[in-house]
C-alpha cells in the first residue's frame, strides 16, 4: 500500500501545516505531491493523475491551511473505507462543520463528537480516498459548478462528493479524529 499525500496550494503554506505534514508523512509509506496554483479543481485533477501514474492505492488530501494530528493517515486508514474524512470548522462565522448530512438541505451539518458517521459531502481539507474511486468516476473528478437557484458555486470538493454518492460510494467522517483537526484562518489584532 502506497499513499499519495496530495496538497493543492496557492503560493504559501502555514508553518503549522508544514509541521503537521512532516509528522504525518513519517508514519506511512507515501509519495508527497504538491501542486501550486490558483485553480483548485485543476490542481486536484492533476494531482490525481500523478498519484495514479505512481500506482498509489490511496490519496490523502490535505489542505495547506489545516492543523492535523500525527496519526491522521493511520486513523483514517484503519476504517478501511473507500472515502473517509475528518471534518473541521468553517473559517468565518457562523462557525460550523463542513460535513453535510443531507443533499436537499445544506443547513444540516454533522455535529457528532465521536465515532464514524456517514455523510453526504464534506470539505476535502482532510480526506482519504481509495484510488479505485477515481478509476471508476469520469473525468473531470473536480470542477466548480454554477448552482442557478442559489446563485452560487458548488465547490470542487462538494462536486466530487456528489458524484461519488451518485456512483454508489459512501462517504464517512471520523468524528473522533475531527476533534483534533483545526482550520487556520487570519485575524486582525487591535490594542
Amino acid at each position: 500500500m502506497k499513499i499519495a499525500i496530495c496538497v493543492a496550494a496557492r503560493d504559501l503554506v502555514h508553518a503549522g501545516f508544514a509541521l503537521s505534514l512532516a509528522k504525518i508523512a513519517k508514519t506511512i509509506d507515501c509519495e508527497l505531491l504538491l501542486n501550486l496554483g490558483t485553480v483548485i479543481p485543476q490542481q486536484r485533477n492533476q494531482l490525481i493523475k500523478e498519484a495514479l501514474e505512481k500506482q498509489c492505492s490511496h490519496i490523502l488530501w490535505l489542505d495547506s491551511d489545516m492543523h492535523l494530528p500525527e496519526n491522521t493517515a493511520l486513523q483514517l486508514l484503519k476504517h478501511d473505507k473507500e472515502i473517509v474524512a475528518a471534518s473541521y470548522s468553517t473559517r468565518m462565522p457562523p462557525y460550523q462543520s463542513v460535513a453535510f448530512t443531507d443533499s436537499n438541505d445544506l443547513s444540516l451539518r454533522l455535529n457528532e463528537s465521536t465515532g464514524l458517521h456517514k455523510v453526504w459531502a464534506v470539505g476535502m481539507g482532510c480526506m482519504l480516498v481509495n484510488t479505485k474511486v477515481y478509476e471508476y468516476l469520469d473525468w473531470p473528478w473536480h470542477q466548480y459548478i454554477e448552482h442557478k437557484e442559489s446563485q452560487s458555486l458548488m465547490g470542487e470538493d462538494i462536486y466530487f462528493c456528489k458524484n461519488a454518492n451518485d456512483a454508489g460510494f459512501d462517504i464517512y467522517i471520523d468524528a473522533t479524529l475531527s476533534k483534533n483537526v483545526a482550520h487556520y484562518g487570519t485575524k486582525s489584532f487591535i490594542l
